[in-house]
């Protein structure tokens, strides 16, 4: 009986470890930026297989007269850099396409939102938003 249950744990023990090597999605690293006057920046970024993906989005509380959510991931300093930006009329939420860029082990990813966002009518200018209102995130790849 006892060597039977010792087989079984062991087999189980296997199965498991297989599985658990054998996934190649990682976990979301997610940042999120300083509200202003109820906007919120986030990025996340995430590692599936060999590629680094990360997306930004702004959600405010309120309807914008125009979003401009963009993201930027760049990998080892920015070696590899890549960066994207969309823009949404009269919307409460915005996001950006999903960028990637191909995964190198060792390395540093980092990814950011520096979006920006107008409240004022058609026809006037853009102002910019505070640093502290960037979201940020980071992998390092092992």
């Amino acid at each position: 009986m006892k060597r039977g249950l010792k087989s079984i744990g062991v087999g189980a023990a296997v199965v498991a470890s297989i599985l658990l090597s054998s996934t190649s999605a990682q976990a979301a690293t997610t940042g999120k930026g300083k509200s202003y006057y109820g906007c919120t920046n986030t990025v996340k970024m995430w590692r599936s297989g060999g590629t680094i993906y990360a997306n930004a989005k702004q959600v405010c509380a309120h309807k914008m007269k125009t979003q401009r959510p963009s993201i930027a991931l760049s990998g080892n300093n920015g070696k590899t850099f890549v960066s994207k930006i969309a823009g949404c009329k009269k919307t409460k939420t915005c996001s950006t396409p999903t960028v990637k860029l191909k995964a190198t082990k060792k390395w540093t990813y980092r990814a950011s939102n520096s979006g920006t966002g107008s409240f004022a009518s058609q026809g006037t200018g853009d102002f910019w938003w505070p640093v502290n209102t960037v979201a940020h995130a980071t992998y390092k790849y092992k």
